[in-house]
């Protein structure tokens, strides 16, 4: 069916010189008529003709094929143009060839310059969060010099604004593809309490009680990736508590680490589309302050690392996000 469509696009595409052939057979025609010549002088020649345009028309017809074939093969990202183009068969095969080469040249070095552009502000990023760390760790000395209720809220925000910076860069590192990955096994139960750990000023200044048992569970992950992730969930958590809830850390059977709260929950039609960038839904709206970036990074960290993270939640009564890591097909080497 295929090889027949190709055919009448191929008539198609030759038919001015059908029309001209058929002009030609009514002028022969018409001419012999009036000059008393019998038609049968006409019928042999066209027949003969036809014959023969027939047989140049399958010859044509293959090589149209093989060069569409050929075009069809072809990837433009394996090699510059003219390197596997083929040959062009007609004046306007060589025009429309030096066209496309043309235009090739101006998107690679349009390619090249953006590339160099995004490298540059990438390494402007990484430059300014590593830099905006040692006023922080200055101001954070500072502040617990003397242990004061001001002091307190001061140190929290701080550690909200290291954390922005974090994620800033970390905005930048998925973007690099798997470059920034280093995946092996690695026991959960370290991962989890070091975040834990890290956020343990921030549970205390809300009075949210943190409910973990530990775990012997193994996995295959990236830890510095891993624990950017359940660095946001638990951040979340901690943002949408109020004072006196709870956050349960669990890791089940199958490897699944889960992030419980009890706070103001996600309303069902902001669930389906937590996870898109800059999407704040009704709680960011109430929170000005939120991005929208958080759960977007989770996700996409989620998806280098082959993970499989789900929320589910009832407004009022709380949150509960999974991170499945038994659903990759990484193995150890």
């Amino acid at each position: 069916m295929r090889r027949v469509k190709q055919f009448f696009r191929y008539l198609f595409d030759c038919r001015y010189l059908w029309l001209w052939a058929a002009v030609c057979a009514v002028v022969f025609t018409v001419v012999f008529a009036l000059y008393g010549i019998p038609l049968e002088a006409v019928w042999y020649p066209l027949l003969l003709s036809a014959l023969f345009g027939g047989l140049f028309l399958a010859l044509g017809f293959l090589r149209f094929r093989k060069k569409h074939l050929e075009l069809e093969r072809l990837d433009p990202k394996e090699a510059p143009c003219a390197e596997y183009l083929p040959p062009a068969g007609s004046l306007a095969e060589r025009d429309y060839q030096a066209l496309v080469l043309r235009e090739e040249a101006a998107s690679r070095a349009w390619k090249e310059e953006w590339e160099s552009a995004r490298r540059d502000m990438d390494d402007y990023y990484a430059a300014w969060v590593h830099q905006i760390k040692a006023p922080i760790a200055v101001m954070r000395v500072m502040l617990q010099q003397e242990d004061t209720k001001q002091n307190r809220e001061l140190s929290s925000e701080l550690f909200r604004v290291e954390q922005y910076a974090e994620m800033a860069l970390c905005y930048v590192r998925l973007g690099e593809g798997a470059s920034d990955l280093v995946i092996q096994e690695y026991e959960l139960d370290g991962i989890i309490r070091k975040t834990v750990r890290k956020y343990a000023g921030q549970f205390i200044r809300r009075k949210i009680r943190l409910v973990y048992g530990g775990t012997d569970a193994r996995v295959v992950t990236d830890e510095k990736w891993l624990a950017f992730m359940l660095e946001q969930l638990l951040s979340n958590a901690v943002k949408y508590t109020q004072e006196g809830g709870t956050v349960t850390i669990a890791v089940d059977e199958r490897k699944r680490l889960s992030v419980t709260d009890t706070g103001i929950g996600i309303s069902p039609e902001d669930l389906p589309r937590i996870f898109e960038k800059g999407y704040t839904g009704y709680n960011g709206r109430l929170d000005k302050k939120s991005t929208g970036l958080g759960l977007y990074l989770c996700k996409t960290a989620a998806d280098k690392l082959c993970h499989k993270l789900t929320a589910e939640s009832d407004p009022g009564r709380g949150s509960r996000f999974v991170i499945d890591m038994e659903t990759y097909p990484l193995q150890v080497e």
